[in-house]
């Protein structure tokens, strides 16, 4: 699954356009590195999480406040007090 669809689908980012600019203007780490191509195919066991900022944590607190834990697919898991998002398996 693309990187911008699992943070948009995370409650991290309210559009997948929004998504895309998290990603480019590199807020986003995957397994602790930082990724800055929205089409990065993320595997399972992969740990989605924000630089340890407080402009990017802020930019995506908000969305996760927001979202709504019940729409989660169950292939993602979300930690919302750490910023922190998990793929569980793939979405097939």
């Amino acid at each position: 699954m693309r990187l911008d669809n699992i943070l948009f689908r995370l409650g991290m980012a309210s559009t997948i356009p929004g998504a895309r600019q998290l990603v480019n203007h590199r807020h986003i780490l995957v397994n602790g590195r930082i990724v800055d191509i929205p089409s990065f195919r993320c595997k399972p066991r992969d740990i989605i999480t924000t630089k340890d900022n407080q402009r990017s944590k802020r930019l995506v607190q908000n969305y996760i406040a927001s979202s709504d834990p019940g729409k989660l697919p169950k292939h993602l898991t979300v930690d919302t007090l750490q910023y922190k998002g998990l793929v569980k398996k793939n979405s097939r």
